[in-house]
């Protein structure tokens, strides 16, 4: 019995860490490249764009201080055919931009 609970235990931990690996990978922004660039550049990468502004400048006169990972959006999609496992398909994944004019 001890070595089963192991087992599970061990099994457990490699799948939390997989997980944990699985997440996005988020490029923080540039040196030199203005925030508008980094809005750019990550809309490129297939990331919806939610920013968090301080000042009242234009986007392109403003500075990109941080690029922090967001919610993963999904929709239902359709299971293989004798799987019970519900699928999700990924539709985007929202980053925060922080910018500061």
């Amino acid at each position: 019995m001890k070595n089963f609970a192991l087992a599970v235990a061990t099994a457990s931990g490699l799948v939390a860490a997989t997980l944990g690996l699985a997440a996005p990978v988020v490029a923080t922004p540039s040196d030199g490249e203005s925030a508008q660039d980094t809005v750019n550049r990550l809309e490129s990468e297939g990331f919806r764009v939610i920013l968090n502004k301080v000042g009242s400048g234009a986007l392109d006169q403003c500075t990109a201080t941080a690029v922090r990972p967001g919610q993963d959006v999904t929709e239902p999609g359709t299971s293989r055919i004798g799987s019970r496992d519900p699928v999700q398909d990924l539709l985007y994944t929202t980053v925060y931009v922080d910018v500061q004019c």
